[in-house]
């Protein structure tokens, strides 16, 4: 017998506490991280993982640029790609101000990262500041509209053509659309220029087409066909299967809110968010998103200092009566996949 399909859409009567009572608590608890120092800039450590990760692309693009041998092609290219998205883990501490003092210096620093990551930085900034106001609210967090993927009975219910043909199958191409996922900043960055367009922009769209040109182009011109194409594939399915397993289980597969709900800026950000268990390999991999609770909570705070929090915040979450979400990666692509296939049944029963 197949399992019952519970709904994973929470609203405002789900919330356990009450929004004025969540915002003074959360003063209290930002008021103790000050006091702790938990905020205050940490230069060093981010000068020693800007220079790993800007290092570790040219030392790769200079390897790429040399061999021949598909297999330390792809090797390069692998390499390439895993500081590629280290590089993005900059870009996103930057956009949040938790590496300079000065927001020009963060944006400064968050433009040169966006060539390497080819997005454009302000449209990323917009995308994902919505995402913290709104975590995993419909209708509201853009993070949340996935075609081809239902986390809630109601987006499986909603899904028509190719969509819900599909949706039976969705913890099978859960991997391989993840992958994909390093194709949407691009597309998103080109449909912020063509939408937003002003002589304004001209500087963001002289940075976005001189790393689309370094990176989706220039292979062509100067490599054979073959090696072009190995390194495309190369770069882009590692990227992209680095970006989905640090990003998904940050959210995916978590309760999601009504687009009516009605919480505390508190109890959404914990009882949305899960954090990955691990250690010093874990922070470096997930470039602190392992922290998910304690970044959304906090995202100015340098990720050295993210886990300075975590004690702070498990003991509010067990005093308020909240849901800490902390699990292993396996655990999290557990619950993940076990969502999709919750959802999946609809489409088998129906």
């Amino acid at each position: 017998m197949p399992r019952k399909v519970k709904g994973n859409l929470l609203r405002t009567a789900d919330k356990k506490i009450d929004i004025v009572d969540g915002a003074r608590v959360f003063v209290q608890l930002k008021q103790e991280a000050i006091k702790r120092g938990i905020f205050d800039r940490s230069y060093h450590y981010y000068a020693v993982i800007a220079c790993i990760s800007f290092l570790g692309v040219f030392v790769s693009a200079y390897g790429i640029y040399r061999v021949t041998n598909p297999l330390l092609i792809v090797f390069w290219g692998i390499s390439f790609a895993f500081f590629s998205v280290q590089i993005a883990g900059i870009l996103h501490d930057a956009g949040h101000r938790s590496i300079f003092q000065s927001s020009k210096n963060n944006d400064i620093l968050g433009s040169i990262c966006g060539i390497f990551t080819v997005q454009a930085y302000n449209f990323w900034k917009i995308k994902h500041n919505k995402h913290h106001a709104h975590t995993n609210q419909e209708g509201e967090d853009p993070d949340v509209e996935l075609p081809l993927l239902s986390f809630t009975q109601e987006r499986a219910l909603s899904k028509k053509g190719l969509a819900k043909m599909l949706l039976r199958y969705q913890s099978y191409i859960y991997f391989p659309m993840g992958i994909l996922v390093v194709f949407s900043p691009r597309i998103g960055s080109i449909k912020y220029f063509l939408n937003a367009f002003s002589k304004k922009m001209w500087w963001e769209i002289l940075l976005f087409g001189t790393g689309f040109f370094i990176i989706f182009l220039l292979p062509f011109v100067i490599f054979d066909l073959q090696k072009a194409l190995l390194l495309f594939a190369t770069v882009n399915i590692t990227a992209g299967f680095y970006l989905i397993n640090v990003f998904a289980p940050n959210h995916k597969g978590m309760p999601q809110i009504d687009e009516d709900g009605k919480f505390s800026f508190l109890e959404q950000q914990i009882i949305t968010s899960r954090n990955i268990t691990g250690h010093w390999l874990t922070d470096f991999l997930y470039m602190g998103l392992n922290y998910q609770i304690e970044h959304h909570l906090f995202p100015h705070t340098p990720r050295n200092k993210l886990h300075l929090l975590t004690p702070l915040v498990k003991d509010l979450s067990k005093k308020m009566k909240l849901e800490y979400t902390q699990v292993s990666y396996l655990e999290s692509t557990r619950m993940i996949l076990s969502e999709l296939n919750q959802y999946a049944l609809l489409a088998t029963n129906k």
